[in-house]
């Protein structure tokens, strides 16, 4: 009867047809534990992830490397435990659901189906009928669906989501109203997108700067929040003087970029008053979607 049951409630995705790299949970086993890998957002810390999946701080820091929890960085990995706590095999309740997420593992070539099942607490049968499995054969990098874990979802209206996620950025706003707009180039554009001024967000960082091949008439920059298209006013506090870029989108992923919040091509260095530093402190002011 108990295998029957399984076999109608725990529905899923099987062979994790529909588990998405982007959005879906994956864990990796570590010591013969379940542990979800991780990537950190911006602006998160050690101490949301444990509100979010329900796991003690203390348990956080043994499972990860204690330089990385230290200051957790947009980009790092850390691996969250999946504890008795946080951990479902049969379907959570509609009530319980809503705070649930499907969770998944990439098989390797040495697993075997009972070894996976044993770690998830289910029989081998049950761990085929999850993921629709006809023998006990499994192939390198096959994604296996292993139960639920409980977290705290971002569109929760619940007090809870406000310590498990980071708060949105705030709008600032600058009264810039007696200030007449600079016809011509970025920075009439600019002025429009942010209704000269009275419309933006403004960002302070490290700014990276890049080779833009050709003859260049205006200025151009990677920005992972400014929308493409979108017109960037420059501020460099340590000569005193701004410029504006137009955004080709976001940052690449590569070293020069690291710990950067914009890339800007190099001709702006002039603008800047920078001389040949590679990477220099901006401010930066930009329209609010």
């Amino acid at each position: 009867m108990r295998r029957f049951l399984l076999a109608i409630l725990l529905f899923v995705p099987f062979s994790g047809l529909l588990a998405q790299e982007t959005d879906s949970l994956f864990a990796v086993k570590k010591e013969g534990n379940w542990e979800i890998k991780y990537t950190v957002k911006a602006r998160e810390n050690a101490r949301m992830l444990s509100k979010r999946f329900y796991v003690p701080e203390g348990q956080m820091e043994y499972a990860n490397d204690e330089g990385t929890m230290k200051k957790l960085t947009e980009g790092a990995t850390v691996y969250i435990p999946v504890l008795k706590e946080n951990y479902y095999v049969t379907r959570p309740g509609k009530f319980s659901g809503k705070h649930t997420r499907e969770l998944y593992y990439r098989a390797n070539s040495k697993d075997e189906i009972a070894v996976l099942s044993n770690s998830c607490g289910v029989t081998k049968t049950e761990f085929r009928d999850w993921n629709a499995l006809k023998g006990n054969t499994l192939k390198a990098g096959q994604i296996l669906f292993i139960g639920w874990v409980r977290m705290v979802v971002k569109d929760s209206t619940e007090p809870a989501t406000l310590a498990a996620y980071p708060a949105p950025p705030k709008k600032v706003v600058v009264d810039t109203s007696n200030t007449p707009p600079v016809p011509g180039g970025l920075d009439s554009i600019y002025n429009r997108q942010t209704n000269n001024g009275l419309n933006v967000l403004t960002e302070k960082g490290t700014a990276a700067f890049f080779e833009k091949p050709g003859k260049n008439t205006m200025y151009y920059a990677f920005h992972n929040e400014a929308a493409r298209g979108s017109i960037i006013k420059v501020y460099n506090p340590g000569t005193g003087k701004s410029t504006y870029v137009k955004v080709l989108g976001p940052l690449p992923d590569t070293k020069l970029y690291a710990n950067c919040i914009i890339g800007i091509s190099e001709g702006a260095k002039e603008a800047l008053g920078i001389n040949n530093d590679t990477k220099a402190w901006c401010e930066l002011s930009y329209a609010a979607d």
